[in-house]
């Protein structure tokens, strides 16, 4: 019986020591000897009766300063009880700290002795002020820090920063300003909006903390080598114990004002391999899926229909050039519209972003557009990656597109049906010549006879005007690029908007002035018929690198100015073409 006793004492016991934890740590393992040392005895229960070693080798410059921190995260409660010292070496070597002691539940628990190097003088110790222990506290008890996903990514490979602010549970933030933001040069960044910001514990190098995610953002390196994301700094009011207590035994808290910083981080962005890379890869990295998609494949010519090219996923969607739809020239097709369904999640921007072309079919007959490649670099294989669409075949009905078409419509006589009806009564035998071969009758089938060259010719010149589909063309091109070029100047500011209504009044001046359709509008055929027809070299330069610039600056971050000086650029430009060009 009493051995059954003694085994459940010990029990007890080891219980007790397995979940009591007293430490005692020093804020650096080396110091120089006209700077202070922050020690810290930490229990994570009420103990009493605390015995601090003897500190030799060290004069007390403060302390004890006692804190005591209770928290509940998550329904689970946490308790904190702290004593802070700051000590100033009194010679140089290698110093011991000796075991502090506590009491709790009748059992002694001690703290682990730990060492201390302490060197000669240095010129410039660590500044000192009357309220150090304090700061000094309160520059222990909280950090700002910058969490990436990958340090070490491809070119155009998402990477996620976060921003914690980890706080020490003997400790309190009373908010914050920020006073720096994160600068993303040679990055293409997003934010992740932050719908609510809830206080969770973590570790923070090896102890355990209370902390806040300030914000995320997702970054797509837009270079390769060494990047640097510029730090997040923060003017935080932060509340730790003072050492004084009031008649109840807790602890005044007083509030420090610090500037704390996440610090720069260092992203070193490999490049994208050459091995292997396909002719069809325009810049997308990420994992993708693609396709070309059609609203319907048959129908009547004259009708139109919409061929989505189509990419979805997760990656570099904003960034990547779509491969372009190669159409029949006997298919009319109109400039391509961009469809953005994309939001910024956790692992990068994802949905989806198509080109759809609207189609017109001038004549019957069964077309086919040809397969389209789409390829990418996909990160986590490390390899790049091939989708062909396959061909779509469209079966069109009727015959070639005229309009309002007249054949077989009769055309009514000029002449009278009924004799004129007097209003002078005047009785005539009824015996008289009847209207056939009469005067008025020849007279009549003469002025038809006349009539007929005069319609037959106003049906020739109008069969000539509608069959003119090219000049139709031109005159609908040429009021689309004013249309447009009036639309980019009511969008200066979005820089999506801007710059696709510029594009589109660029394509469409060219359609109205060299004659040309959209699957004939490359920048290396435009420059040969700007050539062709004699333009100046300065300003057939001017428009291609308008152009390019239109192409490339629709989707990447542009300011108003920019805009606006762009937009002076194409007026000035598509003048002085329109007076070179016959």
């Amino acid at each position: 019986m009493k051995r059954l006793a003694f085994l459940l004492l010990w029990l007890i016991a080891t219980t007790v020591q397995a979940q009591v934890s007293f430490t005692g740590t020093a804020t650096r393992d080396a110091i120089a000897l006209n700077e202070r040392l922050r020690v810290e005895f930490k229990m994570n229960v009420d103990g009493d009766s605390f015995s601090p070693p003897n500190f030799a080798g060290f004069r007390v410059a403060s302390g004890p300063i006692q804190g005591i921190s209770q928290s509940y995260v998550n329904g689970k409660g946490t308790f904190t009880k702290s004593y802070t010292y700051i000590l100033a070496p009194e010679s140089t070597g290698t110093k011991t700290i000796g075991a502090a002691t506590m009491n709790y539940k009748g059992e002694e628990f001690s703290t682990a002795p730990f060492t201390v190097s302490v060197t000669k003088a240095i010129e410039e110790p660590r500044e000192t002020t009357g309220n150090e222990p304090v700061r000094e506290i309160a520059e222990q008890n909280i950090h700002l820090v910058a969490e990436v996903s990958n340090a070490s990514p491809y070119l155009n490979e998402a990477i996620r920063v976060v921003y914690k602010l980890y706080v020490s549970n003997n400790s309190g933030i009373n908010g914050w300003t920020e006073t720096d933001s994160p600068k993303y040069a040679d990055f293409w960044s997003q934010n992740i909006d932050k719908r609510d910001q809830q206080v969770r514990t973590g570790t923070y190098q090896g102890q355990e903390y209370r902390y806040l995610v300030l914000r995320e953002a997702i970054l797509y390196p837009q270079k390769t080598g060494r990047l640097t994301i510029e730090p997040l700094v923060l003017d935080v009011n932060v509340q730790v114990p003072s050492g004084r207590r009031d008649f109840f035994g807790r602890s005044f808290m007083t509030t420090e004002k610090l500037r704390v910083t996440a610090g720069a981080r260092a992203i070193n962005v490999k490049g994208l391999p050459q091995e292997g890379r396909p002719a069809s890869f325009t810049g997308a990295v990420g994992q993708f899926d693609f396709g070309v998609n059609l609203t319907r494949a048959q129908l009547e010519s004259g009708e139109s229909l919409v061929a989505s090219v189509e990419v979805k996923g997760t990656g570099n969607l904003q960034l990547m050039q779509l491969p372009k739809l190669d159409v029949p020239a006997q298919l009319e097709v109109y400039e391509p519209e961009r469809v953005d369904k994309t939001q910024t999640t956790y692992s990068g921007v994802r949905g989806s972003i198509a080109d759809n072309y609207t189609i017109v079919p001038q004549s019957g007959g069964t077309f086919t557009l040809p397969d389209v490649e789409f390829s990418y670099f996909d990160p986590a294989a490390g390899r790049y990656k091939t989708i062909n669409s396959g061909e779509n075949r469209i079966e069109v009905s009727g015959p070639a597109v005229t309009a309002n078409s007249s054949g077989g419509t009769n055309v009514l006589s000029a002449g009278d049906t009924f004799a004129f009806i007097k209003t002078n009564t005047e009785l005539e035998s009824i015996e008289q010549e009847r209207f056939f071969g009469t005067t008025v009758y020849w007279a009549v089938l003469g002025g038809l006879f006349l009539l007929i060259p005069v319609v037959l010719l106003f049906k020739k010149r109008r069969e000539v005007l509608e069959s003119d589909v090219q000049g139709r063309k031109v005159k609908t091109a040429n009021k689309l690029s004013k249309k447009y070029l009036s639309e980019a100047r009511r969008n200066i500011g979005n820089a999506e908007l801007f710059y696709e209504s510029l594009e589109r009044a660029l394509h469409n001046f060219l359609k109205s002035k060299l004659k040309i359709t959209t699957a004939e509008m490359t920048k290396q055929r435009v420059d040969e018929l700007l050539q062709q027809r004699r333009v100046q070299d300065d300003v057939r330069v001017e428009f291609i690198s308008l152009l390019s610039a239109a192409e490339m600056a629709r989707y990447a971050p542009s300011t108003a100015t920019g805009m606006q000086q762009d937009y002076d650029k194409a007026s000035k430009v598509i003048n002085q073409l329109d007076k070179q060009i016959n």
